[in-house]
């Protein structure tokens, strides 16, 4: 089908105000902190298993933050949105009482 000299139209209607359209408000979710907080008797081995198991750090920042949790009293060990700072927190404290350490886990609003 030969279509020279054949002009077609098309139509495009557009809205008049964008209020036409829906609007959608996303909120910024809250960031919140995790930091393990010793208890003086917490062993290192115990922080750097939680570390890498619970936080999924790798061997050197495991190192690191462990040995701040040990000689320092608190180490942080990352931010998530509240649910997961929560389950965090929640299994780091059952394991810890699992093993016989009264450890906590702080959880702060960014």
């Amino acid at each position: 089908m030969d279509t020279k000299g054949i002009s077609m139209a098309i139509t495009i209607k557009m809205p008049r105000t964008l209020k036409s359209y829906v609007t959608v408000e996303v909120k910024k979710p809250k960031f919140y902190l995790v930091s393990i907080i010793n208890d003086k008797y917490v062993s290192w081995e115990f922080c750097m298993r939680v570390l890498k198991e619970v936080f999924r750090k790798n061997y050197e920042d495991s190192e690191i933050i462990a040995e701040q949790i040990v000689t320092d009293g608190e180490g942080f060990c990352g931010g998530y949105m509240l649910e997961v700072a929560e389950t965090k927190a929640q299994t780091i404290e059952a394991l810890a009482k699992k093993e016989g350490f009264s450890l906590f886990c702080l959880i702060e609003e960014v």
